[in-house]
C-alpha cells in the first residue's frame, strides 16, 4: 500500500507501540494534522493527567483505521513540540500493511451489560445482567445465568465501552438469533449463551460501537 492511498482524517485515533521491546505498552493519540509524504502531527500521549516524555528519534509501530482497513506502519518521532500544546511530528508512512475489517469480524472481550426484554414472559422493563464475551459491529455473544428471551425476541442491550479516552454508554436494540444452554457440574449452575444481532438506530451509538470494535481488533493484532 503506497502512502498516497492513506485516507487520513483529523481527529482519528492512532495507537503507538514502542519499537524498543516494550511490546505490551500501547499509547493512544489522535491525528491533529499532516502533510502527505512528509509528517503526521499527533497529540502527545498521556498517562493520567501527565504528558509522557517522548524522545526525538524514537521509533514506533503505529496502527489506525482508514475506511474499513486497519493500517499498520513504522514511524519515527521527528520533533517533539510543547507549544501551544504538546504534540509530535511523526515521519509519514512509506510502506504500510493493511487488513480489511469484515462486518461480522468478532473480537473477544469481557463487558458487563444489562438486557431488557419487552416480552410479557420476561418481566418487561426489568434489566437482567449478562456478560458480553465477543462482539462485532453487527452482533455479540452474551452469557447470563438466566434465559434472557427466546430466539426471535427483541431486546435492548446496555453496556459501557471506552473509545480512546472517552467512555460511552451504549443502548442498542437487538434480536436474539441463537440460544444455547450449558450446565456446569463444577459450578452447579447453567449458563445461557445468547447470540444477538444488533439493530443500531442512534448514530452516536453506531460511531462508538465501530470505534470500540476497531480498537479491540487493533489491540488483538498487536498481542
Amino acid at each position: 500500500m503506497e502512502h498516497h492511498d492513506l485516507k487520513i482524517q483529523v481527529g482519528e485515533a492512532v495507537q503507538l507501540q514502542p519499537h524498543d521491546g516494550e511490546a505490551g505498552r500501547r499509547m493512544n493519540v489522535r491525528i491533529i494534522g499532516y502533510m502527505a509524504g512528509v509528517s503526521l502531527l499527533v497529540t502527545t500521549p498521556r498517562t493520567g493527567d501527565k504528558v509522557m516524555i517522548i524522545r526525538e528519534g524514537q521509533p514506533f509501530v503505529a496502527r489506525m483505521m482508514a475506511g474499513n482497513q486497519i493500517v499498520g506502519f513504522t514511524t519515527t518521532v521527528l520533533r517533539t513540540c510543547t507549544r501551544p500544546f504538546p504534540y509530535l511530528h511523526l515521519s509519514y508512512p512509506q510502506e504500510m500493511e493493511q487488513i480489511t475489517v469484515r462486518k461480522a469480524q468478532r473480537v473477544r472481550v469481557r463487558l458487563f451489560a444489562s438486557v431488557k426484554n419487552s416480552g410479557p414472559d420476561f418481566q418487561p422493563g426489568k434489566p437482567h445482567t449478562a456478560t458480553i464475551v465477543d462482539i462485532s459491529i453487527s452482533g455479540a455473544l452474551l452469557i447470563a445465568d438466566v434465559m434472557l428471551g427466546e430466539v426471535g425476541d427483541k431486546v435492548s442491550l446496555s453496556c459501557a465501552v471506552r473509545v480512546g479516552d472517552v467512555e460511552k454508554l451504549l443502548n442498542i436494540p437487538a434480536i436474539i438469533r441463537s440460544l444455547q444452554v450449558e450446565h456446569s457440574a463444577e459450578l452447579g449452575r447453567e449458563s445461557h449463551f445468547h447470540g444477538l444481532e444488533f439493530d443500531v438506530q442512534d448514530k452516536q451509538d453506531l460511531f462508538a460501537l465501530h470505534g470500540y470494535v476497531y480498537e479491540q481488533i487493533v489491540r488483538s493484532l498487536s498481542e
